[in-house]
C-alpha cells in the first residue's frame, strides 16, 4: 500500500503531532522536500511532502492564508513543521485555511531529523514501485508476439500506452515539430519541454514536471527516432524492454516498407507504359494503402543528400514510387503535399486522379507544372494559374496545338524518312545557335548541320534569324517534351 499521512502519524517514534487538515490523513505521499522558501510548491511535484522548520512561514495571518494556500493548490500530501525552531508562534489563520480544506498541518518534535522522515518514505515506496514495474515487464513481454503483428506504429504505441497505463509518443529528433508515422502533432508545451534537450543524443534523458510525471526520452539510435515516456516511477528494465520491443518493430516495419517501395517502382512502371490493364491497377493498388479517389500524380526533382526510401517511411508517405533520370514519379494522396514540398528541389503537381483510367491524364498533367517550376516558384498545380512563365502551355490541349502548328510537319517529316531534324532544332536552340558546339554534340561536320538547319527553316516556315520564330521554336520543344514527342534533356 501507498504511504499515507496517517501512516506517518501512527509511528510513535516519530513524535508527529497532527494540528489541522484531520480529514486528509488519507493522502498519499510519494516524496518529501524541505523547504524553508515562501513559495515552495514551485519546486515540487503532487503528493509530496512539505517540511520546515517554519523559517518562510509569514508571522502576519493574511500572508499565511496564500501560503498554505499555495501548498494546497499544488496538490501536496501536506506540511510538516519541526517544533521549537523558526516558525512564528501564532498559526491559527494556517490552520483554520488547513482545516477548510482537509490539508494536513503536522508538527514534529525537533529531535526528529527530518532525514528519517525520508527514508521511511522512500522504504515504503521502494517495494511498490519494484513490484508495479516488475509486473509491467512480465505484461510487456507476454503480449509481445501480439504486439509485434500491429499493422502500423500508432497501433502498437496506442496498445502499449493501454496496456502499460503510461502515455508513450515517438518523436523525431532531428526535428520534433515534424510529426512520425501520421501521429497528431506535439503540443506547444510538450515541444518546448523538449527543445530544452539534445535529441541528437546517444544517452537517455528525464525532464521532471513540477505538475506532470517526469518525462523519459530514450534514443532509438539507428532510426533518429527518440521514445519519450511520460512516468515518475518507471524502471531501467521497463525501459529497456520498451526500447527494444520499438525498435524492433520500426526495424521490421522498415523493411517491409523498403520492399514495397521496390514493388511499386516497378508497378507504377508498367502503369506508365501501358502494360497492365485498368483492371488489374483497381486490383493491386489497395496494396500500396492508397485510394485513388484522394490521389494525386507528382512528377519532381529529387535532392541529392536525401534517402526517400527513409523519410517516406519515417512521415508515412505512402503510394508508388519510381525514380527515373534524375526524376521521381509519384502517385500518392493530396495530404502528403505539404511534407513532400520540403523534400524535392521542384514539384509538379495533377488535379485529383478520381479514377484509375485517368492516371496516364493526371501524370501529363503533373509534367506540364513540373515544367512551369522555377526556383522561386519550385512548387506548381497544374490546377492553379499562378506560373511564372505565360509563354508555356497552361494545359495539354494547348500543349498539343502549339506543338502541331510550330512542329507538326518537321515532326512528321522525322516519323516518315527517319530523320532527325527536331532533335537537331533542339540540341541548336540549347547551344543558343552555337553551331560549332551543336555539331559537336550531334557528332556531324558543321556543314552537315547547316544543310539540317535550311530544311528546318523550309518545312517549318520559320526563320532562325528571327527572335519571335525561335521563341515559337522553343515553345513548341518544351509542349513536345510535356507530351512526350520530345525526349527531355537532363
Amino acid at each position: 500500500m501507498q504511504l499515507t499521512i496517517r501512516d506517518l502519524i501512527d509511528k510513535p517514534e516519530l513524535k508527529i503531532v497532527l494540528m489541522g487538515g484531520h480529514k486528509g490523513t488519507h493522502r498519499k505521499i510519494v516524496w518529501a522536500h524541505t523547504s524553508e522558501l515562501e513559495n515552495p510548491s514551485e519546486w515540487v511535484l503532487p503528493n509530496h511532502l512539505i517540511m520546515t522548520t517554519g523559517l518562510g512561514i509569514p508571522k502576519n495571518g493574511l500572508k499565511q492564508k496564500d501560503y498554505i494556500m499555495r501548498l494546497i493548490n499544488a496538490n501536496l500530501a501536506g506540511l510538516m513543521i519541526s517544533t521549537e525552531m523558526s516558525a512564528p508562534k501564532d498559526l491559527k489563520m494556517l490552520i483554520e485555511v488547513a482545516d477548510q480544506y482537509d490539508f494536513p498541518v503536522l508538527f514534529i518534535d525537533y529531535h526528529v531529523p527530518f532525514i528519517e522522515i525520508a527514508k521511511i518514505i522512500i522504504e515504503a515506496n521502494k517495494d511498490k514501485k519494484e513490484v508495479i514495474n516488475n509486473q509491467l515487464v512480465k505484461l510487456l513481454y507476454e503480449h509481445s508476439k501480439e504486439l509485434i503483428r500491429e499493422h502500423n506504429v500508432q497501433e502498437l504505441t496506442a496498445r502499449v500506452t493501454a496496456l502499460l497505463n503510461m502515455p508513450i509518443d515517438l518523436v523525431n529528433s532531428i526535428n520534433p515539430k515534424e510529426t512520425l508515422f501520421s501521429f497528431e502533432p506535439l503540443s506547444e508545451a510538450r515541444l518546448k519541454l523538449l527543445s530544452t534537450l539534445d535529441l541528437h543524443s546517444d544517452v537517455p534523458q528525464k525532464i521532471y514536471q513540477k505538475t506532470a510525471p517526469t518525462l523519459n526520452i530514450i534514443p532509438l539510435k539507428s532510426h533518429g527516432i527518440s521514445l519519450v515516456v511520460e512516468d515518475s516511477n518507471i524502471s531501467s528494465e521497463l525501459l529497456q524492454s520498451l526500447t527494444l520491443l520499438f525498435s524492433l518493430y520500426i526495424e521490421m516495419r522498415k523493411e517491409n516498407s523498403y520492399q514495397r517501395s521496390l514493388l511499386s517502382s516497378e508497378f507504377l512502371d508498367d502503369i506508365l507504359n501501358e502494360r497492365i490493364s485498368d483492371a488489374y491497377i483497381e486490383k493491386k493498388l489497395p496494396n500500396y494503402n492508397v485510394s485513388i479517389d484522394n490521389c494525386i500524380a507528382i512528377i519532381a526533382k529529387p535532392k541529392p543528400d536525401i534517402n526517400y526510401q527513409k523519410v517516406f517511411f519515417k512521415f508515412a508517405i505512402r503510394g508508388l514510387c519510381l525514380f527515373q533520370k534524375q526524376r521521381v514519379f509519384l502517385l500518392t494522396e493530396a495530404h502528403n503535399v505539404e511534407k513532400l514540398a520540403n523534400l524535392f528541389e521542384h514539384m509538379g503537381i495533377s488535379d485529383p486522379i478520381k479514377s484509375i483510367h485517368r492516371i496516364n491524364d493526371a501524370f501529363a498533367e503533373a509534367k506540364l507544372a513540373y515544367k512551369n517550376t522555377t526556383d522561386a516558384l519550385p512548387v506548381q498545380h497544374y490546377a492553379k494559374q499562378n506560373y511564372s512563365r505565360y509563354t508555356l502551355p497552361r494545359n495539354l490541349q494547348d500543349a498539343e496545338r502549339i506543338f502541331e502548328l510550330n512542329l507538326g510537319a518537321l515532326y512528321q517529316q522525322d516519323q516518315q524518312k527517319n530523320t532527325r531534324y527536331v532533335h537537331t532544332l533542339k540540341v541548336f536552340l540549347e547551344n543558343d545557335r552555337a553551331w560549332e558546339k551543336t555539331a559537336k554534340q550531334l557528332h556531324i561536320h558543321k556543314q552537315t548541320l547547316v544543310y539540317r538547319m535550311q530544311k528546318i527553316q523550309e518545312i517549318t516556315t520559320r526563320a532562325i534569324n528571327s527572335t519571335a520564330d525561335i521563341v515559337e521554336l522553343w515553345i513548341a520543344i518544351k509542349a513536345g517534351e510535356i507530351l512526350g514527342y520530345i525526349e527531355e534533356s537532363h
